[in-house]
């Protein structure tokens, strides 16, 4: 079952048929695995265009090796697990920085980013990230400046275990994103695709927003298993802020297989995190959210 936070109302909604749904029917903008699923088991200390409808892989593709997944992203080469600051002109549009309710006014938190979906709405971070739906979300932050303006949350979208008992193998959130100047949130800045049961061992790029820092971070090294539900990463000076950060595979926008969060929330060094490792409660909660009739433009 999944949670889903409206004006500070709770509603639980789904349940095992849905879930079954699911995973017979991968929905648009999902990449999934026939392969056998994750296990379900599991908090950092401190809080274009739209991609079109992907294929459904049988099974994780082979790793790519770490050069190549570097020199798909437009970033300068660098040693891999070694992390640097992205000017202006690098930073990922899908991917921004969360603030409370006062906006620029006040200070990020927290890392987010655009999962592609049918309607164009759909953020995904860390669930312990996402508490209110005053909180806001501010693509491709840079410098005190929101070049694609400042964007607010309709709804926000947990695993029931989370609402529950904070699981940390349940620390995944969407935000239903409300539209602004009748845009959505995706067809101003894209959007990656979820992946699911993407494997254990692939290269991934992480761009996070540390909270004293006025620019993103990135970082590229090859993921490991931490535990059945956990991934692990290592990649230096992802500190408080960063939590909710995608785990990118492939070039821009690419396939998200994770977010920085899960066990210790994400992580008690800065040099090594964790995330949830995406299965099918994660593409249960997707599908939630994506077809949430509750939300803007849906009947």
């Amino acid at each position: 079952m999944v949670t889903i936070l409206m004006a500070s109302t709770l509603l639980c909604i789904g349940g095992a048929a849905t879930a079954q749904s699911v995973l017979e029917s991968p929905a648009r903008g999902v990449v999934a695995s026939t392969s056998a699923p994750q296990q379900a088991a599991g908090t950092r200390q401190q809080p274009v265009t739209p991609s079109p409808s992907p294929t459904v892989s049988a099974s994780p593709s082979p790793s790519p090796s770490l050069t190549a997944s570097v020199s798909a992203f437009p970033f300068p080469s660098t040693t891999p697990g070694v992390s640097h600051s992205l000017p202006a002109s690098q930073v990922p549009p899908q991917v921004g920085a969360v603030f409370g309710s006062s906006g620029l006014g006040g200070s990020h938190f927290c890392t987010a980013s655009v999962v592609d979906s049918a309607r164009g709405d759909l953020i995904l971070s860390a669930a312990h990230c996402m508490n209110s739906t005053s909180d806001v979300f501010v693509p491709a932050y840079h410098d005190g400046i929101a070049p694609y303006g400042v964007w607010h949350l309709d709804r926000i979208v947990v695993d029931q275990q989370w609402s529950a008992d904070s699981d940390p193998d349940h620390d995944v959130a969407f935000g239903i994103v409300a539209p602004a100047d009748g845009r959505t949130i995706q067809s101003v800045v894209g959007g990656d695709e979820l992946g699911i049961d993407q494997g254990t061992s692939k290269p991934v790029t992480i761009v996070g927003y540390p909270q004293t820092s006025q620019a993103p971070l990135t970082c590229t090294n090859r993921i490991s298993s931490f535990s059945s539900t956990q991934l692990e990463i290592g990649c230096t000076g992802f500190t408080g802020g960063t939590s909710g950060s995608p785990w990118v595979t492939g070039g821009i926008p690419g396939t998200v297989i994770g977010v920085l969060g899960g066990y210790e929330t994400g992580g008690d060094t800065p040099d090594i995190s964790y995330s949830v490792a995406f299965g099918p409660s994660v593409e249960n909660l997707y599908q939630e959210a994506a077809s949430d009739r509750t939300a803007v433009g849906t009947a």
